[in-house]
């Protein structure tokens, strides 16, 4: 049982990690896109790209790193990485808040042109209805043409050789006319059905917009204006900075947070791999060849690796112990000395720290 709940969290953590790079990966792609608009007159700009799609790699595991060096005493070079990590932070910061705000203003172009065209376009629907106005509101064409059919098909257009003046009578002066006006009616008609041709082509536009007009809107923006009484620029600004830093804060910390819970194996063993056993019966193999027994406090000094109820400490801790005492005048915390050795319990190493104290006190008693 114990081991299947191993194997769980196991799978579990896996999973979690497995998110959490998958999250900030997003930054990554955002840079890789930056490099590739700061780079676009370049011959080859993918190079730019990936230069800044590695830093942003480097940036995400810089603060495991940082912590494990520090952990070491390697305070030095966990600080210059600070600053290095800092940098490429701020650097990912610039390059997503770019990429937001030049996308929003291809937005806005976008915008702009559309509303500009639809501006046209009614302008010119309501040139085309008031030219169908003017004209008279005449009929059909081919209402019109029915009608010059019909002057045709009568005698006098014949007589007259289709109303030439030179053939024109007072008699048919007045049929002439008529005919002329039918003409000039052809005209106008044929006019305004060019119009309407054109009016229907423009309301088919207006209501229905292209795909892509409909989904560059920012309504969001214009209304928290309208409400707080602040440009739509500085809105949109300010948008794309909170948007920045929430992708950077999941991306630089939350894969060093889950790799610091990963499953320890054997962590929960009561001996861990490499110490020995705790012994019944206190080790009795030594013994003085004088009938005097020796002072308590000279024997304990004898037997630094031998603890309470006979247990055995690691020389190995105790010597780490003694060296770190002597290198930075304390006794080392448990997170330094696990990262020394990971595959020891916390217990363990908090009794070698006690151990080799009590050895430092009782040397330092003897010489006094």
């Amino acid at each position: 049982m114990p081991k299947l709940r191993l194997v769980l969290t196991i799978i579990g953590w896996l999973l979690a990690m497995a998110i959490a790079v998958t999250a900030s990966s997003t930054s990554v792609i955002y840079a890789y896109r930056y490099g590739l608009i700061l780079a676009g007159s370049e011959p080859q700009p993918w190079l730019t790209g990936a230069a800044l799609a590695i830093a942003d790699v480097v940036k995400i595991g810089l603060p495991a790193i940082i912590v494990a060096l520090w952990a070491r005493s390697h305070s030095a070079t966990a600080r210059t990485l600070s600053v290095v990590f800092a940098m490429l932070l701020g650097l990912s910061l610039w390059s997503l808040t770019s990429i937001t705000a030049i996308e929003r203003a291809a937005n806005d172009a976008k915008a702009t042109n559309a509303s500009r065209i639809e501006a046209d376009l009614r302008n010119e629907l309501a040139a085309a209805e008031n030219r169908i106005v003017e004209l008279g509101s005449p009929p059909p064409v081919a209402a019109v043409e029915a009608e010059i059919d019909s002057v045709k098909a009568d005698a006098r257009w014949r007589t007259t050789a289709a109303c030439n003046p030179v053939h024109i009578f007072p008699s048919t002066q007045r049929f002439c006319e008529k005919a002329a006006l039918k003409q000039a009616a052809l005209a106008n008609a044929s006019e305004a059905g060019g119009l309407r041709v054109r009016i229907d082509e423009i309301r088919r536009k207006l209501t229905t917009p292209p795909p892509d007009v409909a989904k560059i809107a920012s309504p969001e923006l214009t209304t928290i204006s309208d409400v707080f009484g602040w440009r739509t620029e500085s809105v949109g600004f300010a948008r794309a900075v909170f948007f920045a830093i929430s992708l950077e804060l999941l991306g630089a910390f939350v894969p060093s947070a889950v790799w610091y819970l990963r499953p320890t194996v054997g962590a929960s063993s009561p001996a861990p791999t490499g110490v020995p056993q705790p012994a019944k019966v206190a080790d009795t193999s030594i013994k003085p060849k004088s009938p005097a027994p020796p002072a308590p406090s000279r024997q304990t000094a004898r037997t630094p690796s031998t603890g309470k109820r006979g247990r055995r400490r690691d020389p190995n801790v105790l010597d780490f112990v003694r060296k770190f005492r002597e290198r930075h005048g304390r006794s080392p915390n448990i997170p330094e000395m696990r990262a020394q050795f990971p595959d020891l319990h916390k217990s363990t190493l908090w009794r070698a720290t006690q151990a080799a104290s009590e050895e430092d006190g009782r040397r330092q008693l003897l010489s006094a």
